[in-house]
């Protein structure tokens, strides 16, 4: 009989603080490819080995995330631990005969990951898509990407769980009912309340906010660098900052830590890290990969935008039930989505298109009227660059909608550059793409909205509808995971003094160093489907500037 292979743990830096560190409860917010799922996994273990047969909560926003995000990797990184789905432990099914149970058994077992000594991990999710904490007496509780999290709803529902098994023998144990986050770096105005976790490090006298301003200038400096020489200068100075940034747990035991994938290069390895600064938006670099803190424009064109209030998760379960928790079908749906797992979006309602056509760069959004909840809700956003061409974009709506049933299509033209021909074609950029609709059998009603409003009057009914401040009109909703390039494009785009009043700075555009999908380019999408709601709220005019708002 073969000997089964060993292979060395290598942790990097940020782990073995956390695996040496004697917390009782911790908030680990950490960029991209750093490590966090090795890390859940091995607390995971910890968990297993020093409180057998105890009860956890694995606790995310939404069930889809916990089954297409953390359980993925999660099951790989217990695998390369040792431990084998279907022998040391089960997901979804009663436990197998051998196994020890847990000292208070659930009724049902589909929402659970049972370990063979009875050790259990409860999937919850504060969406309803997955299992309730209701009715739980949880040892501790484990979250993933807790920058999603509902706050009020994760303290109301789930805290209060954390209340199991006082009088067992390891009842003592410093892991024993606490509370772990592992997140990316919040932004915008969800999350906030994770960095709360590091009052303790600005009460000591040290800017530990300008130390990481600084590293991360100097991590930009490294990776933007090609040079080998100005690069060896750069590591040396990025290891004695990093050395600066020293992080302990507060008096209550409570470590908060922050780490980006520099820490992790070992692993990942510098090509990954070129690869990535390539791909990916700087926005998006410096906030998941180097884990920097955004900022929102302080004179935003749209003030009144809450993502509390206007964002929701909605995926359909009865779709994603259908599959089991073996690995490569959690991965399939998670790169192959489509229509089908989105529960706010209905298949038998047509869809609404408003586009914004450009050279460099190509955008659409998808929404949908939903009458009886009297909401607009904002359902998605595509877009392609340079080469990409309309025909590219069209066809991600085709292949994400191929289920939708309603093959109906109210198309908003983009009369600012739309009705410009394309190429050598004799087609205008808005024909191409009713074109292509069409001939994937999509019946398409276009919407023209003759001379487009002012800048100041977009301002005011933007901020009037998302203030919400007429009870009577329909509310702007966005789905959160689908939208967030157009959310974060509204939170960035600013205003300025024009000749007629407020206007939309659109500087951003013509910037080249700026992503377009970052630049002002989605939020023209958006003012076209606020222009084009039906006279539920808006009262048709072709003259805009003699725009008027009404509500039943």
């Amino acid at each position: 009989m073969s000997k089964p292979k060993i292979s060395p743990l290598h942790f990097n830096r940020p782990q073995l603080r956390f695996i040496v560190t004697l917390m009782m409860s911790a908030i680990s917010i950490w960029g991209r490819a750093t490590g966090k799922s090795s890390l859940i996994a091995w607390l995971m273990h910890l968990i297993v080995e020093n409180l057998p047969r105890s009860a956890w909560g694995l606790c995310g926003q939404t069930y889809e995330q916990i089954l297409t995000r953390t359980l993925p990797s999660t099951i790989a990184s217990l695998a390369r631990i040792g431990y084998v789905q279907g022998i040391h432990y089960v997901i979804g099914v009663k436990p197998l005969k051998h196994f020890g149970m847990p000292y208070e058994t659930p009724q049902k077992w589909n929402h659970a990951i049972t370990f063979y000594n009875g050790t259990v991990f409860h999937m919850i999710s504060l969406d309803g898509g997955g299992g309730s904490a209701r009715g739980l007496n949880l040892d501790g509780i484990l979250a993933d990407e807790s920058l999603l999290l509902n706050k009020e709803k994760f303290d109301d529902e789930v805290l209060p769980a954390n209340r199991g098994n006082e009088r067992q023998a390891w009842a003592g144990h410093r892991l024993h009912h606490g509370v772990f986050h592992f997140t990316s770096m919040p932004y915008g105005n969800q999350g906030k309340w994770l960095l709360e976790g590091a009052k303790h490090y600005q009460n000591s006298g040290k800017d530990y906010e300008s130390l990481s301003r600084q590293l991360i200038t100097l991590q930009l400096k490294y990776i933007d660098n090609k040079d080998r020489e100005a690069r060896r200068r750069v590591w040396l100075e990025i290891q004695q900052l990093t050395k600066e940034l020293r992080y302990y747990c507060d008096e209550n035991g409570q470590l908060y830590s922050e780490a980006n994938v520099f820490e992790n290069l070992t692993n990942v390895g510098i090509r990954f890290l070129e690869q990535a600064r390539r791909s990916l938006t700087d926005f998006t670099f410096r906030v998941e990969m180097l884990n920097q803190k955004p900022s929102t424009v302080e004179a935003g064109f749209y003030p009144t935008l809450d993502l509390a209030k206007h964002t929701y998760e909605a995926f359909n379960y009865n779709h994603l039930d259908g599959e089991d928790f073996n690995l490569k079908r959690l991965l399939r749906l998670q790169e192959y989505p489509d229509s089908r797992q989105d529960a706010d979006c209905d298949s038998a309602l047509p869809l609404r298109i408003a586009p914004d056509w450009g050279g460099r760069a190509s955008f659409i959004t998808v929404a949908q009227v939903h009458a009886k909840q009297r909401e607009y809700r904002m359902l998605n956003a595509y877009h392609v660059k340079h080469p990409e061409l309309i025909r590219h974009i069209a066809e991600k709506f085709i292949t994400y909608y191929a289920y939708h049933l309603n093959k109906r299509v109210v198309f908003i033209e983009d009369a600012e550059y739309g009705n410009s021909r394309v190429g050598n074609s004799t087609e205008t950029y808005n024909q191409l793409f009713v074109r292509l609709l069409r001939e994937a059998k999509w019946k398409v009603e276009v919407k023209k909205l003759g001379r487009a409003p002012s800048y100041q009057v977009r301002y005011l009914l933007a901020h009037d509808l998302l203030a919400e401040i007429d009870p009577n009109c329909w509310r702007i909703r966005f789905n959160k995971h689908h939208c967030k390039d157009l959310l974060i494009a509204m939170q960035l785009t600013s205003i300025k003094e024009g000749s007629r009043g407020i206007e939309k700075d659109k500087d951003a555009e013509k910037d080249a160093s700026v992503p377009s999908e970052e630049a002002p380019h989605y939020t023209d999408t958006f003012d076209l489907h606020l222009a084009s709601i039906d006279d539920t709220i808006l009262k048709p005019s072709t003259d805009w500037n003699g725009f008027v708002m009404v509500s039943n």
